[in-house]
């Protein structure tokens, strides 16, 4: 199992959003900008009310879309319908995402815990990417949901998504790096991804030396891709030309 590609390809957070430009976030014009700037993309998964992995990051329809309501209240078919504000993007579906974009740039897929249902959402995100022939990963915050991939489908990279700053929406044992590291060692995560306000670290330090990738999350400026290039192995970014 190769990570190589890991720390390739720098990776656009939602995809190379703009609004200016008429391009939101979690979008396949998103994922296309990305692309066309060779660069991979990183997306979020929410389930729909059928059980279908939607590419949204937030439970509340309301912030990005004219329609509101929560994102389990609909099926996949009618998700797949609502626009995206101010665009003519709609909800995609991750199916749909993987048909239409570059196999040859790699996705990271950042698999939400937020609606409580963990073996759930990871058998519809492995469902849609078992076949995949393109460079792909999944992570989360939430270790039963890396815990599925390690049990049901240990072929496929999984990553640990952590930070140490508690900002009350988690368990407060999310947020400890000592247990971030039993969380790192025994789901054998193939990868990290830290939050970048919160480097260096003593598990970002330990797994460098261990040989496991660190990605770091979510880079806006100059001065936070040198931090990143000091402490990590790869970016995750937004607004970087």
């Amino acid at each position: 199992m190769t990570k190589v590609w890991l720390t390739d390809f720098p990776f656009a957070h939602r995809g190379l959003h703009d609004p200016l430009k008429g391009i939101v976030e979690n979008s396949l014009s998103a994922f296309h900008a990305a692309n066309k700037n060779g660069h991979g993309f990183e997306l979020d998964i929410l389930l729909s009310k059928d059980d279908k992995a939607m590419v949204f990051h937030d439970v509340s329809l309301d912030r990005l879309t004219g329609t509101s309501g929560n994102i389990q209240n609909f099926t996949a078919l009618e998700l797949s319908a609502i626009k995206l504000k101010h665009t003519s993007d709609c909800i995609p579906t991750l199916s749909r995402v993987l048909s239409e974009t570059d196999q040859n740039y790699p996705i990271l897929i950042e698999i939400k815990g937020d609606q409580g249902h963990p073996v759930e959402i990871a058998k519809a995100v492995f469902k849609d990417i078992k076949d995949y022939n393109g460079p792909i990963a999944i992570m989360s915050f939430y270790p039963e949901i890396i815990k599925w991939f390690k049990i049901n489908a240990p072929h496929i990279l999984r990553g640990l998504v952590a930070t140490s700053i508690n900002d009350g929406e988690m368990p407060n044992d999310y947020f400890s790096v000592e247990i971030q590291k039993e969380y790192v060692e025994g789901l054998e995560t193939d990868f990290i991804a830290y939050d970048i306000k919160a480097l260096p670290n003593d598990l970002t330090e330990y797994c460098r030396k261990k040989n496991i990738p660190v990605l770091t999350w979510t880079v806006r400026s100059e001065p936070l891709r040198k931090k990143a290039a000091q402490y990590t192995d790869n970016i995750i970014y937004e607004n970087l030309k």
